[in-house]
């Protein structure tokens, strides 16, 4: 009857274990620690106070990203003890077994951690176990020394009979026992590899590695690929670099000539790797108006429009700019008159061309001299270039002056 209970016992622990285990595999464990809503990771076997053997144990853990688990890792007493890298980086749930080696007795810490596709990590709560066993102690050899007997004359029979070890003319007995002892047990350790220090594979601006060279106001783009990083910084600016797939890239536009430095932080260490942007300063000024010219110096106005001469013929030559001329205008008004604004025409390479008649005269000022038959008016008109670049710098010439008379010339 003992028996059968004892048997039954066994039984009943097999099955709570086997529960425990099962359990732990569920969508998401009640011991989790929840460093986010995005990233989860805990300790699905062996549980908490379970006692395992010296040497090689495996502890299972369950892995949650919602960027997609790059890789789970297990730490043994705050260390790192070991690694396995998702097969599939985008799948958001992982499970794998990773193993630790257990050299001493005693009590172990054991943590799950998490690394998604963007950095972010999670570590599970503590799960304390229990190694037991004896570690076997080494037996060493121990030689027995060949027996030299201190006398070189070969021993006579006597009644009590020949001794077994007969020596030679040497005097080193023939039959020299032999060590036969051997160690029952050579204990082995293996050591814990440390952790790689992460990688950047290639680090570019433009997809130049070095230095690069760009016009002002240009932007740039970066491009890197790395592995085996929880976290990558950008400076200047300490910038996160979050990357949930390769390669990764981050725009910029550079103020002025910049080296940019990126850093990639993981379990292993940090690494660093730059790219230079040297930035040439934009065009900041405007067209060059080499001459310009306005003729007649003299024209006539009247209500009819029928004097001459009374339209100015403004002409600018050679207007250039490295960004590429856009446009040119003549700026006049009559003097206490409103400044306006006509285009001017390319008539010929270089050459810029437009009139201001009595139409454009009354725009400013109408009438644009005093009407008077005893005493005609005289008024002033006056004038300059402008020219525009295709980057928005603009130019202008000093302001020119033309006279303006009231004549009647009407045709009866």
């Amino acid at each position: 009857m003992d028996s059968r209970r004892r048997i039954f016992t066994v039984l009943c622990g097999v099955l709570l274990v086997s529960a425990l285990v099962l359990a732990g595999c569920g969508e998401e464990p009640r011991d989790r620690e929840v460093a986010s809503a995005l990233v989860w990771s805990s300790v699905g076997g062996p549980g908490a106070g379970v006692e395992i053997p010296l040497g090689e144990n495996r502890v299972l853990c369950h892995n949650f990203a919602v960027a997609g688990v790059a890789q789970g890792e297990l730490f043994v007493n705050g260390a790192f003890a070991n690694r396995m890298a998702n097969p599939d980086p985008a799948a958001t749930k992982f499970n794998t077994e990773l193993t630790f080696q257990a050299d001493t007795p005693g009590a172990y810490r054991l943590e799950c951690v998490v690394i998604d596709q963007g950095g972010l990590t999670a570590r599970s709560k503590e799960v304390t176990v229990f190694v037991t066993g004896e570690v076997p102690t080494p037996t060493t050899a121990v030689e027995i020394p060949t027996a030299t007997p201190t006398s070189t004359e070969v021993p006579t029979a006597t009644s009590t009979g020949v001794p077994t070890d007969t020596p030679t003319s040497t005097g080193v007995p023939t039959n020299t026992p032999t060590s036969t002892a051997t160690p029952t047990h050579t204990p082995t350790s293996t050591p814990t590899t440390p952790p790689q220090p992460p990688s950047i594979n290639y680090f570019h601006a433009n997809g130049t590695p070095g230095s690069t060279t760009v016009n002002a106001g240009a932007v740039v783009n970066l491009s890197f690929e790395w592995q085996r990083v929880s976290e990558g910084y950008l400076d200047p600016g300490n910038i996160p670099m979050a990357c949930p797939a390769m390669p990764c890239t981050y725009e910029v536009i550079p103020p002025a000539t910049t080296t940019y430095t990126l850093r990639a932080v993981g379990p292993g260490g940090q690494t660093t790797a730059q790219v230079t942007v040297v930035v040439i300063p934009g065009d900041t000024t405007g067209p060059s108006i080499a001459r310009w010219a306005v003729s007649p110096a003299l024209i006539y106005w009247d209500q009819y429009d029928s004097c001459t001469p009374r339209e100015v013929t403004v002409n600018a030559y050679n207007i250039t700019d490295p960004s590429g001329v856009s446009g040119v205008k003549v700026v006049y008004r009559m003097k206490n008159g409103s400044w306006q604004a006509k285009s001017m025409n390319q008539v010929q390479t270089g050459m810029w061309s437009a009139t201001i008649g009595p139409n454009d005269l009354e725009l400013s000022l109408n009438p644009p001299v005093t009407v008077g038959a005893t005493a005609p008016g005289t008024n002033s008109l006056e004038c300059s270039v402008q020219a525009f670049d295709s980057v928005g710098n603009q130019s202008q010439t000093e302001v020119r002056t033309v006279t303006v008379q009231y004549r009647s010339c009407r045709v009866t």
